[in-house]
């Protein structure tokens, strides 16, 4: 007896193994340990430590704080929520702070471009030195009197630096990221040092380090952590 087989099913079958796999790449959360250590030119130092969850599905940063003192930060919408013995207290957020989190760029494969390529900016000139590509990126014309261009270096096929320029083509603000890890597809820099630059020539500098990352993990009370009702 012949068998007459829809060639449409057979696409699928053969697709089936690729799909499949293809879900199990897909990564939409990512929580991990952190410590940031911060110092100024003005002495002042710090250090902060705890766990940072994220769902991109949620659109929302989780931060569990264990020290100095225990404590919640929740990234959400515009706004930052600050959260200690039921205490609220808010802040405005930088319009675009949990889309161009380093989150939110790695799970959308984005880190690469620093996601600039889905935003006002445009690539304006690239060159290659040694081992590095560095493109330069300028904001569209309409945005040129309130933001600078942004440098970033890639090095390895991985973001390496990130320079930032305020509309005055005055620098702003460096990242470096370092000491990449990766979980089958998912690539992760383990090390970001962030310099800032303040108007009066003051400079910050902080370096964040994470362990223990996980993506896809189930931690579901703190990836719906809502804030307490007062």
């Amino acid at each position: 007896m012949k068998i007459h087989t829809n060639p449409l099913i057979i696409w699928f079958l053969i697709l089936l193994p690729l799909l499949t796999s293809a879900q199990k790449e897909a990564y939409y959360r990512v929580r991990a340990d952190f410590s940031i250590k911060e110092k100024s030119t003005d002495g002042k130092s710090s250090l902060t430590m705890g766990a940072v969850f994220f769902d991109r599905m949620k659109n929302k940063i989780v931060y569990n704080i264990r020290f100095p003192e225990k404590e919640t930060w929740l990234f959400q919408d515009t706004l930052m929520y600050r959260v200690a013995s039921n205490k609220i207290e808010k802040s405005p957020l930088v319009p675009g702070f949990i889309d161009f989190s380093i989150f939110n760029l790695s799970l959308n494969n984005n880190l690469k471009d620093y996601g600039l390529k889905k935003s006002v900016y445009k690539v304006k000139s690239v060159v290659k030195e040694d081992n590095m590509v560095i493109s330069t990126w300028a904001p569209q014309k309409e945005y040129e009197k309130v933001l600078g261009d942004i440098k970033i270096s890639v090095v390895d096929n991985k973001l390496y630096g990130v320079v930032f320029y305020n509309a005055k083509k005055r620098i702003i603000g460096k990242q470096l990221f370092t000491n990449y890890m990766t979980i089958r597809s998912f690539e992760f820099p383990t090390e970001i040092v962030n310099l800032s630059y303040k108007e009066n020539g003051q400079e910050i500098h902080q370096v964040t380090t994470y362990k223990n990352i996980k993506v896809n993990n189930w931690d579901e009370d703190t990836y719906n952590y809502t804030l307490p009702r007062r």
